[in-house]
């Protein structure tokens, strides 16, 4: 196990196209180190930030080291001249137009409805695991009534962040709360989950499933998280603000809700009203939205399921011209 063992496999990621594309697929650390391993490379967890550390620096003095295109730098430095005269810098800022309350900040397609998507909606009962190293009686114990109910307080409010504040403080004085189980994340992350006899079917699928999307939306698609939510689950406000851009979420569920009105749903605090918006779920759905990371902008959201139902999200990135490729929504 050793840095120079990483650096290799990263470095052969990057060149080789079967391995490059099965990285599209992998969210988690451990997955990575899985990965390697199955190709002869054996290394921790802290030789992977060690070699990627040293990757990117090295690519950053390559870079610093470039010499520039002599008509490229006059264009930039005119460019400059041009906003220091005329206060451009200042100017775009005042012209950024302001979230507007009538904007739709979410678009959702039932999945059969989808062109092109019949492969991923073959490859579903094979992401649908529930991996046998989930300790779901611990998972249960770890259910707080309060955290649950935070959910219902608008992120903006004084009400939710005194509530956060006071959180964050017990979790700071118990070292991570009761036994280190993060309070804002009460639900199952399949990507850490790789020591189990399904896994490699598992990644497969998910592999398969990248390259069925990256030839509907004709660009490069990565997933962005795996996600499976026992009854009595969620996942409480947060923004995403450090990975912008627009994602795609296929959501699915184990049976249809009994009753329409009890189900698990997505709630966002529209940036412009700051009113909370509850969508209701349903069984094969995707759902898209943006992620941004200006402060006036940022998307609160949080995820809830109630019901006695199991529930998957499949989060993935993808293209700006996404909609491009599908059918318009009213």
């Amino acid at each position: 196990m050793s840095v120079e063992s990483c650096t290799r496999f990263l470095r052969v990621a990057a060149e080789d196209p079967r391995i490059r594309q099965q990285m599209k697929a992998l969210t988690g650390v451990e997955e990575v180190i899985r990965l390697a391993r199955a190709d002869g490379y054996d290394f921790t967890v802290g030789d992977l930030r060690a070699a990627s550390a040293k990757i990117a620096a090295e690519a950053a003095r390559r870079q610093a080291a470039a010499p520039r295109d002599a008509d490229a730098r006059r264009d930039v430095d005119d460019r400059r001249d041009v906003d220091d005269r005329c206060d451009v810098g200042d100017r775009r800022d005042a012209d950024r137009p302001e979230p507007a309350a009538g904007r739709v900040y979410h678009y959702e397609y039932d999945l059969d409805e989808l062109p092109g998507f019949a492969p991923i909606i073959d490859e579903l009962p094979r992401l649908k695991i529930k991996p046998p190293t989930v300790d779901l009686a611990r998972f249960h114990e770890a259910f707080r009534e309060e955290d649950l109910a935070s959910t219902s307080l608008a992120p903006s409010g004084p009400e939710y962040r005194a509530w956060r504040d006071r959180v964050a403080a017990e979790e700071a004085d118990d070292a991570g709360g009761a036994g280190g189980v993060r309070r804002d994340f009460h639900l199952i992350n399949l990507d850490e989950h790789v020591a189990h006899p399904g896994y490699d079917d598992y990644l497969a699928a998910k592999t398969r499933v990248v390259a069925a999307l990256e030839e509907v939306f004709g660009a490069e698609v990565r997933f962005s998280g795996s996600m499976w939510y026992p009854p009595s689950s969620y996942r409480l406000w947060h923004t995403n603000e450090d990975q912008p851009g627009w994602r795609m979420y296929i959501v699915d569920v184990d049976d249809e809700f009994a009753d329409p009105e009890h189900t698990s749903f997505f709630r966002y605090q529209n940036p412009a009203t700051g009113e909370l918006v509850t969508l209701r779920e349903r069984p094969r759905m995707v759902r898209f939205f943006k992620i941004e990371q200006e402060p006036d902008r940022l998307l609160w959201h949080c995820i809830v399921n109630p019901t006695d139902r199991h529930r998957w999200s499949f989060g993935f990135v993808v293209p700006e011209h996404w909609a491009e490729r599908l059918p318009e929504r009213s």
